[in-house]
């Protein structure tokens, strides 16, 4: 009876380290981790995922921490490694957050009392569009299997119950920002030209007749032109975010 007491608790402790790291990770990955789903959601999604991938996952303990300290070591550990794939994640879709917040700043869209949908910071317009069309694509291509398979492979670059390198793991989410904001501003290198070009135009023109009211004559035709822009690239901006997302996840 002992015996069989001992192996309940062992696997539920198992099934509990999995637990921590999905449930980290879930609450931050794009689709799951948006502040629109409630926590109670995340974690019904998250139990079922744990449930599930608990007996594949190698390198678990084979018996129970004799003590508390190193049973939250190793809880926190886990739940560092998953917060770290969700965060890491959730930055390719603020990289088009960023784009959109570009792009609106050269269309003339921007403004600083609107809020980002997928968020409860400041956005844009154009953001939100790409942030909510971003989700939209995402679970369209199934990249959210892609999403629970990097959570299964993460066991083999993160072992379980072992608490990574706080130096490396630093580093890498540093690394990890630049990337995504690097990828951002080039995904908004159709708009950094067009307000180059635009506003040299709109100089020239006010320097040849300064009693035009340039501003009010030259808004609606950015605009018009602008939105113009944004319609071609945006599919080719949505396509290079996820697939930057996928060939990270596919790597991680």
């Amino acid at each position: 009876m002992d015996m069989l007491a001992q192996l309940l608790s062992l696997e539920v402790y198992r099934a509990f380290l999995v637990f921590a790291r999905v449930a980290a990770a879930l609450g931050f990955l794009p689709g799951f981790g948006e502040f629109a789903i409630p926590p109670r959601v995340r974690l019904c999604i998250a139990l079922p995922v744990a449930l599930a991938l608990s007996p594949t996952v190698p390198g678990l303990p084979d018996r129970l921490p004799s003590d508390a300290a190193v049973m939250l070591e190793q809880l926190f550990a886990e739940t560092v490694v998953g917060a770290f794939l969700g965060l890491g994640a959730k930055l390719f879709l603020a990289a088009l957050q960023v784009t959109g917040g570009i792009a609106a700043q050269a269309v003339g869209l921007s403004s600083p009392f609107s809020s980002e949908a997928t968020g409860f910071e400041g956005g844009t317009i154009l953001s939100n569009t790409l942030g909510i069309a971003g989700l939209a694509t995402l679970f369209a291509t199934d990249l959210h299997y892609l999403m629970i398979d990097a959570l299964v492979r993460s066991y083999g670059s993160w072992p379980a119950a072992a608490l990574p390198d706080a130096g490396m793991i630093a580093g890498r989410f540093a690394q990890l920002v630049a990337q995504t904001f690097r990828l951002g501003v080039e995904l908004a290198t159709p708009f950094l030209v067009f307000g180059m070009v635009a506003n040299l135009a709109l100089a020239l023109v006010n320097r040849v007749m300064p009693a035009m009211p340039v501003y009010f004559v030259a808004t609606p035709a950015m605009l018009g032109a602008g939105m113009l822009v944004f319609l071609v690239s945006a599919g080719a901006m949505l396509t290079a975010c996820l697939a930057a997302l996928g060939g990270w996840l596919g790597g991680s």
